[in-house]
């Protein structure tokens, strides 16, 4: 214990050795006794015995003790007030500030004093008064509170510096107003310091800066009319801070550097909100233009006006005390405005790029905050963006056709806010990885790419959902001159320039790079070609322009960006539709007649047959002129009963082989055939069933008229591909469909011809025995034309045609299954199904004679089969589909990365 107090003590003497503690007399009395006597008169310092010559000694303490006299505070304990001395000014007090005011050490060592009476009196009086400070200050309460603290520092400060005030104010002698005035100031710091150590210095500027940014944003609200800024193009908001104290916060020592940094963080909180998130700097829609300029001259106009006469307040306004703005400051708080709106712009940039070009407002604005931020801001762009899409676009949730939609966007966008290509390299690197992923990606664009458009510029698509327009639109813009334009390097480009220094190693470099050359840059260009080359079949079987203008455009189109000797196919396609065009209008077996007016129908006839009915001169006299008397009466026979000498239309259906009506269709019927190079063309649906009977004849007239021409090829008719138009004549409408596969025809044709006394109707089964059809296309026929209500459902899986709507379908109607459309070139996952017994016998052997391997890698089970196998053309996800199939089997079994066989 005693050595612990000890090192206390031993401590204790070397801090006092560097800081030897300051020890203050108090005032002496105003007179001394004389000692010699009994009675003194009282004279000070001295009595009956006072020297003729008075030292500086003596003199200095005299004078030192009238001014600490006059000085000093005296405290009221009964109430805890401090009030000063009650002294009189005299010219005794003069004289003896004069006196020590002339010597530097007598002035500063009055100072230090009267600064530790001012501190004695402020701890036990005013430190009390500032315990609110302790806690945490609500924002409600904020100003209540500054504004107590300041009313009660005013009257300290005040109750100090009293005498000291009327020793200046009744004082014209420069030789003592100058230094008092310069001792109050030292006095007026030592008070300030004392204020500032008596009170949570960080609670209460966060306070401080509270109450100002409050002053501000009431004060704009206040003062702000949006609709007449918007309508001027030009902001006129006003701001006013009569309702802060800032030149009070200065005299009492709230004001200085703490002042000064606390209304530092109220600009800074108020450009972060409420000055730029307004109407006035909205996004500019309709013009198309930045707010940044707006927003700058508002800046200039108003704002920093307010904030440079809010300085000079807080950090003292008399003489060249004041802190005044810069131009350097001036430009800073423009540079922090810009970066401020465009941060705030960021926030919804996948929205902005998600509704381009109608925001191009916002885009520039960024554009404006990328310039003043540097390259901070351009990490922060990227980086804020590439989240975005993270979690708003990259998931199952987004169709595939969407994605490409906004990744043409982003082109777009990101080339307006950098036209290097830098930002938008390093932002679409997510998105195109996550399309590279996807299945159905390449067949989307290849479809986008053939898509249709109307005059007004619109895809005409039966699925939306299959056809990216932004695409399809970019492609429709895209000259050929700019194709071939559009090279990664161009040796006579005088203008080349090296890649930008910040630059990924991904980036390309060619600065003609537009839309379609990032769409066609997804994916290597073998697995592209293969696609287009698909999609492009599927689109010239049903191409109606006879011309073929926009497939040969696109073929240009590819063979200018892609490799042209792998787009052979494509070509020969091409020229197999332009060859089969001109060769059908030489044998095509279309019976053409002179009469403009054609042989009416037995449907027709029936029609024109009133409910009352009608006699037969009366009913010939409207068909007179268009069929022969013959003609006429079979037809009426057919869809007539006579009572007396009236005829009434019969409520039965007619049959298709009516007589007089078969050669008739037959001769209306406009038959065409497309020749295709079957070893060009992708794999083709080849199933094999019953065509209607009314193109049995004209198909085998045109092979006929074929074999004259004398050409080599052989024709093998393919009725998987055909298309039929038809017309169906029921009795309460007529439904007319385009473009019918051809087993759709067929399942129609065969339930048209079905009896009126087979009740039961026609089942699947027996449909597909009748037309030697597979189910599938059976079903998929029964399907389609149950939906457009052309077939109804007699009994559960028993179909006949629906005559008249208001018939009675029973509950099996609603039974109708939506079955995927069935195309006419077999997708890549068909033909895969078809071929795997053939892939995985392969592979099984493989794994049996080689040994285990991995399904990647140059020596891989995938390298392996294409070298082997040239119709293999599939990638690593098909082959580890087809393993997958191989292990359910339980013919091959995974360890690790590697396959092996069983067994």
């Amino acid at each position: 214990m005693a050595a612990a107090v000890a090192a206390r003590s031993r401590q204790g003497d070397v801090f006092r050795s560097v800081f030897p503690k300051t020890n203050f007399t108090t005032p002496t009395p105003e007179s001394t006794p004389n000692l010699g006597s009994m009675s003194s008169p009282g004279q000070a310092f001295g009595g009956n015995t006072v020297p003729s010559e008075v030292t500086h000694e003596v003199r200095y303490n005299r004078a030192w003790s009238v001014a600490t006299r006059y000085l000093s505070l005296q405290s009221d304990l009964q109430s805890g007030n401090e009030v000063p001395y009650a002294g009189v000014f005299t010219a005794g007090v003069q004289e003896a500030f004069l006196y020590l005011l002339q010597s530097h050490a007598a002035h500063k060592e009055l100072a230090a004093w009267y600064g530790n009476e001012i501190g004695t009196h402020f701890r036990n009086g005013v430190l009390s008064e500032l315990e609110l400070w302790k806690h945490p200050v609500q924002v409600s309460s904020a100003m209540e509170a500054l504004q107590q603290t300041l009313e009660m520092l005013q009257r300290a400060q005040q109750h100090y510096l009293r005498n000291l005030n009327t020793l200046i104010s009744k004082t014209h002698d420069s030789c003592v107003r100058d230094p008092a005035i310069t001792l109050g100031d030292r006095v007026k710091q030592t008070l300030h310091t004392m204020v500032l150590h008596s009170v949570p210095r960080q609670r209460l500027q966060q306070t401080l800066a509270n109450v100002m940014f409050q002053q501000l944003h009431s004060s704009l609200s206040n003062n702000s009319n949006p609709e007449k800024c918007i309508k001027d193009d030009k902001c006129h908001c006003r701001l006013d801070l009569a309702g802060l104290p800032l030149e009070e916060l200065y005299d009492v020592g709230l004001g200085g550097l703490m002042g000064e940094r606390a209304f530092a963080h109220a600009v800074d909180r108020f450009l972060q909100g409420p000055a730029i998130a307004r109407r006035c700097f909205q996004v500019d829609w309709t013009g198309h233009s930045s707010v940044m300029q707006k927003l700058r001259s508002w800046i200039s106009e108003h704002l920093l006006p307010v904030v440079d006469s809010a300085l000079t307040a807080l950090t003292g306004h008399t003489g060249n005390i004041g802190r005044r703005l810069t131009q350097d400051d001036r430009q800073q708080f423009l540079s922090i405005a810009t970066i401020n709106l465009g941060r705030l712009r960021i926030l919804s940039l996948f929205d902005y790029v998600k509704s381009w070009p109608a925001s191009t407002g916002a885009i520039l604005d960024i554009w404006e905050y990328l310039n003043a931020g540097g390259p901070t801001a351009k990490a922060h762009v990227c980086q804020s963006f590439s989240q975005q899409i993270q979690h708003r676009l990259l998931h199952a949730g987004a169709t595939t056709s969407e994605i490409l939609s906004i990744y043409v966007n982003v082109i777009h966008a990101f080339k307006s806010l950098d036209s290097r290509g830098v930002l938008f390299d390093k932002v679409a690197l997510p998105i195109r990885n996550y399309l590279r992923a996807r299945d159905d990606t390449v067949s989307v664009i290849a479809a986008s790419f053939l898509a249709d458009m109307d005059e007004a510029g619109n895809v005409v698509a039966a699925d939306m959902n299959k056809i990216c327009p932004d695409i399809t639109l970019e492609v429709s813009n895209t000259t050929l001159q700019k194709s071939r334009d559009n090279r990664l390097l161009d040796w006579n480009d005088m203008d080349w320039m090296p890649n930008p220094i910040d630059a990924g190693p991904d980036y390309t470099s060619s600065k003609s790079e537009d839309v379609v050359a990032h769409i066609l840059g997804l994916f290597e260009q073998d697995e592209f070609i293969k696609e287009v080359t698909t999609v492009l079949a599927q689109h010239l079987l049903h191409a109606t322009d006879s011309e073929y203008i926009k497939e040969t455009r696109l073929v240009e189109l590819f063979k200018s960006r892609l490799d042209a000797v792998k787009l052979q196919a494509a070509e020969v396609m091409l020229k197999d539709m332009r060859d089969s065009v001109a060769l059908g209008n030489r044998i095509n077996p279309v019976a053409r007649h002179g009469s403009t007016q054609s042989v009416p129908t037995p449907r027709e006839i029936q029609a024109a047959i009133p409910e009352e009915g009608i006699t037969l001169p009366s009913l010939y006299n409207v068909f007179g002129a268009r069929m022969k008397q013959s003609q006429f009466l079979a037809a009426v026979k057919l869809v007539a009963n006579k009572r007396n000498d009236l005829f009434y239309a019969k409520r039965t259906r007619i049959p298709p082989d009516a007589a007089g009506s078969s050669a008739h269709e037959e001769d209306k019927t406009n038959f065409k055939a497309q020749i295709l190079s079957s070893f060009f063309w992708p794999q083709l649906r080849s199933n094999e069933f019953r065509m209607p009977s009314t193109l049995e004849p004209l198909q085998t007239t045109f092979e006929n008229r074929f074999g004259m021409l004398g050409s080599q090829r052989k024709l093998q008719f393919r009725p998987a591909l055909a298309r039929v138009s038809m017309r169906l004549e029921l009795e309460d409408r007529t439904i007319e469909e385009s473009d019918v596969p051809g087993w759709r025809a067929s399942v129609v044709d065969a339930l048209a011809s079905l009896h009126d006394d087979d009740i039961a109707g026609l089942t699947v089964p027996r449909l597909t025995e009748a037309l030697s059809m597979e189910e599938e296309l059976v079903t998929d026929a029964l399907n389609f034309w149950t939906n457009r209500k052309v077939l109804y459902q007699r009994a559960p899986g028993s179909y006949a045609v629906l005559e008249r709507l208001d018939m009675d379908v029973g509950a099996a109607q609603g039974q109708v299954q939506q079955t995927e459309e069935i195309l006419a070139v077999k997708s890549q996952d068909t033909m895969l199904r078809e071929s795997a017994p053939v892939f995985e016998a392969f592979i099984g052997n493989m794994l049996r004679n080689q040994g285990a391997k991995e399904i990647g890698g140059m020596m891989g089970i995938t390298n392996l089969l294409k070298m082997v196998m040239p119709g293999f053309t599939y990638g690593d996800d098909e082959v580890k589909w087809l393993l997958g199939e191989m292990e359910k089997k339980g013919q091959v079994k995974r360890g690790g990365e590697a396959w092996s066989v069983v067994g």
